[in-house]
């Protein structure tokens, strides 16, 4: 049991990731009713065994909370060659997910393609005659040969008695043909014909019954559907969750009861019940383990519910696994593997926590299978409990491989009065607050240093992403103020462009050079944690060219290995001008040039480590 609580405010800012999951549904009775514990959630919920499930019946995409957090998935050229379409997508604060998500990313969950518009229409209650072509993002990618492969009985149709092909015909042919004869006909006498595509037409000048059978064919008929998004399959994002050919339904049975939350003051959590399908449901924490216990079963009583909010833990499956470092927030798979449920905000102060949902990007067809990233799209806001609550967790277990990875964020003294997400419409207003996890073995500087390792170890050096110091002048006049967790000056032109592009971003530079207060929640909405990483990869690398020309004065020849990143991390610590293996100590930082130095250069071995750069 929690004897007092711990410490004061240290903001609060975002991270993420996510899992994938094997499913085990059960039936369940349900109940309306209202939510006066959870009066800032937007989940309409039910009566389940004396605690509250989300009410699937009421929840679509439509209706589901906007995601609180930009981001964005970058496919390489050859797989959009090789798919046909391009997986890649970019998300805004205050997006729905059915705008950013595709019908391929919930394949093996929800079976989103098993659907007919005309099944949809009847759940949805919509009007398939008032529906334009160009609404079905499917038809962007047939050609003539594919729709007759999707709908086999277009054969038998005459050309003229389908609008779409005889006008796509005849802006593609110069020469006059025969309009009533079968499309079959014209496809066996002209094969070539068959490859013409959709795309070049004005499809908003049809609608969805100008092509016969077009309603009634289940969506996977269609090629490359798996790239259609969510929002451009007419009345998809109006039909609930539950029905679904394969519904959200909750996996497992066990309840708990939220006995006490815990901030990021706490240390290793051994006995966890949060974690990702590939490192098992029990990962332990070491430190920053912001967590609920909980008490219940013997099953699950003393356990710790980590909060994903600032622990990562691995996930995702097949080539795209390594997305986001092949990072997730930790958490549970209450629901199937559509999405992934976390603890996030964790507020002693009130002893209440709120969940968020995050999702994931899956490629697969009848040629390519990538596999899955770990689940880094959100947060999304989802339910929050008050201690002592009951808690639905789903199906316990004690498989565990690893320890959690701290994100960085503190969260001592958070109070839910003054979180963006649970103000309602603040969530709207944060930016891309997620500390960006990058592991890739193959990014090397020409001096033989991985970028990603060592940007990293900068960071963490520092670690603190909201930071903002106090307004400083060097010699020449130059002031700022140090920014986030690289302590990147506010005077610098490319900090500015960033800041100053965004809505806003003047005003909070004015602020900046006033040397007024600046919030948490401001710092990480105009200098975004993956901000920061992609201006420190470009400055490590400046850095590291710099440092590779000067003469190391042990050995009388240029800095290389470990001497090299010593010295990139001093100039990055001091500026690019301090003398090597300076003894000047920064007062604000408690240490000497040197030694900081030689920390960065232990952390950036252990970086290296764990990401298992490192051969032999």
């Amino acid at each position: 049991m929690k004897i007092v609580k711990k410490h004061l405010i240290c903001a609060s800012r975002l991270s993420l990731s996510l899992l994938i999951f094997g499913a085990i549904l059960i039936t369940w009775q349900q109940k309306s009713i209202s939510n006066p514990s959870s009066a800032h959630s937007r989940i309409p919920t039910v009566e389940w065994q004396n605690t509250r499930l989300p009410d699937w019946n009421q929840i679509t995409f439509s209706k589901m909370p906007a995601i609180t957090a930009g981001g964005s998935f970058q496919a390489p050229n050859n797989v959009t060659s090789e798919l046909g379409y391009d997986p890649s997508r970019s998300w805004n604060i205050g997006q729905t997910f059915n705008s950013f998500t595709m019908l391929g990313d919930f394949q093996d969950s929800f079976k989103l393609q098993e659907f007919s518009l005309a099944d949809i229409s009847q759940i949805a209650n919509s009007n398939l005659q008032e529906t334009s072509l160009d609404s079905f993002g499917v038809i962007k990618f047939q050609s003539i040969d594919s729709l007759v492969k999707a709908i086999p009985d277009l054969k038998e149709w005459t050309i003229v008695s389908v609008k779409p092909i005889i006008d796509l015909l005849s802006q593609n042919l110069s020469q006059s043909f025969n309009v009533n004869q079968t499309i079959g006909n014209l496809l066996n006498k002209s094969p070539h014909l068959g490859k013409l595509n959709f795309e070049s037409l004005n499809l908003a000048s049809y609608n969805i019954d100008s092509i016969p059978g077009l309603s009634t064919t289940p969506i996977a008929s269609f090629d490359k559907w798996q790239g259609v998004y969510i929002d451009q399959v007419p009345g998809l994002s109006d039909v609930p969750f539950s029905q679904f050919p394969n519904p959200a339904n909750p996996v497992g049975i066990e309840v708990g009861i939220v006995d006490v939350a815990f901030a990021t003051d706490e240390q290793k959590r051994n006995l966890t019940v949060s974690g990702s399908n590939k490192e098992g449901f029990a990962v332990p924490c070491e430190q920053d383990c912001a967590h609920i216990e909980l008490s219940g079963s013997p099953a699950i009583k003393g356990k710790a519910w980590i909060s994903g909010k600032y622990q990562l833990v691995k996930g995702g499956k097949g080539i795209l696994g390594s997305v986001n470092g092949g990072r997730e927030p930790t958490g549970r798979n209450l629901f199937g593997d559509a999405f992934k449920v976390a603890v996030w905000d964790v507020s002693e102060v009130d002893g209440k926590i709120s969940q968020s949902l995050f999702f994931r990007v899956c490629i697969r067809n009848n040629f390519v299978d990538l596999g899955c990233t770990p689940y880094f799209i959100g947060p999304v806001p989802f339910m929050t409990y008050r201690e002592k609550e009951l808690i639905f967790l789903g199906t316990i277990d004690s498989k565990k491989n690893g320890v959690s990875t701290p994100t960085g964020l503190k969260s001592s003294g958070f109070t839910f009065n003054n979180s963006p997400i649970i103000e309602g419409e603040k969530e709207n207003n944060l930016s891309n607050l997620m500390p960006v996890s990058k592991e890739d073995c193959n990014n090397i500087h020409s001096s033989g240093t991985n970028l990603d390792a060592l940007s990293s170890a900068l960071s963490d050096v520092e670690d603190n992403y909201n930071f903002v110091g106090q307004r400083v002048c060097d010699s020449s006049g130059n002031c700022g103020r140090a920014l986030g967790a690289m302590r990147l000056m506010s005077n610098r032109p490319d900090v500015r462009k960033i800041i100053a592009n965004k809505s806003g971003g003047r005003k909070f530079l004015e602020k900046l050079d006033a040397g007024e207060k600046v919030t948490s929640l401001e710092m990480t909405q105009y200098f975004s944690p993956q901000e920061q990483h992609s201006l420190m990869e470009s400055e490590t690398s400046n850095l590291l060219s710099t440092a590779s020309q000067q003469t190391d004065p042990t050995t009388g020849n240029p800095f290389t290995g470990d001497r090299l990143v010593e010295r990139a991390s001093q100039m990055h610590f001091a500026g690019v001008n301090i003398p090597i293996n300076s003894q000047v100590s920064d007062v604000s930082k408690g240490m000497r040039v040197k030694e900081y130095g030689e920390k960065a250069n232990a952390k950036y071995k252990q970086n290296l480590k764990s990401m298992d750069c490192l051969s032999g």
